[in-house]
Formats: C-alpha cells, structure tokens, sequence
C-alpha cells in the first residue's frame, strides 16, 4: 500500500488541466490507480482525482462505503474512470454540501446535476458507461472538475456556506 501526498488548495498544479491516458497497461499506471484507490479510502475520501496527487492524468477512482465524512450517504461501488466523460441525463439541480481532500476540513454549498451518465474506461482498458444517481452523480461531477482544474469553491454561487467541517456539523448538517 502506497499513500500518496495530497496537494492543498493554493498549489498551482490543483488549476491545470490533466491529460489523456494513452497507457493504461503498464506496471506504473497500475500502480498508480492502486495508489490512488489506497489514499482515498485512507484520507476516507469519496472520491480522489490523480491532479489531487500531483499527477496529471485523467483518471480518478470513486467508492462510497461506511464513511465518517459522509454519514448516511448512499453506498456505490468502487468505480476507476480513466478518460471519463460526464453526460447530463436531465437538468435537475440539487443542492450539494461538498468536502474535497485539497481543501481539508471545509465545506461549502453548491448545485450539482443530480443524474449524470458516466462514459469512461476502466483499468483493464474495457470502456464502460454507468448511471449515477444523487450522491454518487456529485462525487463523478466533483471528480471530474479536479481533471479540469476546477476546486469547488470556484462553482459556489456565493461563500456564505463555506464553512469549518466543525461549524458545518453544528450548523448545517
């Protein structure tokens, strides 16, 4: 098991642009989903995008377990989604409290589409297309703007949700 650094908000590599995957096979981009699966569930992560590791490659895992970060949220499996591709299924707009790993112990309000179909390819180089439903459409969406430089906090309509992960549990939840 290997955990990797995860990269905070300020570090000039979370605003650029991932690139294609054209290597999925090898021993080192294998290794390196592991790794990105090992420090997600490590950090109990909903989800992690390589970007978030200082890697710029577009692929990012996903799974929702038994998660203290996210009490009483929908299970869904492990997902590996190299290249992925988010199609909106219909224009309903939910409302999202989002943490994100580069931003440690904040949250903030913001709206997501609230069913997404997942086209992307899987580490066994096998394309596949899922529909995601409420949460786990959240995390694909939220996953997917780390691929594209997007932190969250860029897609709240306003700051005033932002919130300490403390306040937000007094608060909010």
């Amino acid at each position: 098991m290997a955990l990797l650094d995860v990269l905070k908000m300020g570090n000039p590599l979370l605003r650029k642009t991932a690139i294609h995957v054209d290597e999925i096979r090898t021993n080192e981009f294998q290794q390196t989903i592991d790794d990105l699966i090992d420090t997600m569930r490590f950090q109990n992560g909903a989800g992690i995008a390589a970007p978030q590791v200082g890697i710029l490659k577009r692929v990012f895992t996903m799974e929702m377990e038994e998660n203290p970060r996210y009490p009483n949220k929908t299970p869904f499996p492990l997902y590996v989604a190299i290249n992925p591709e988010i199609e909106i299924l219909d224009d309903t707009l939910i409302n999202s409290w989002e943490g994100c790993l580069s931003i440690p112990n904040i949250r903030g309000q913001l709206k997501r589409y609230k069913r997404v179909l997942l086209k992307a390819t899987d580490r066994n180089g096998n394309h596949y297309e899922e529909k995601l439903d409420g949460f786990a459409a959240i995390v694909a969406q939220h996953e997917l703007d780390h691929l594209n430089g997007t932190l969250l906090i860029y897609r709240m309509e306003s700051m005033e949700t932002l919130s300490f992960q403390e306040e937000y549990e007094k608060y909010w939840l």
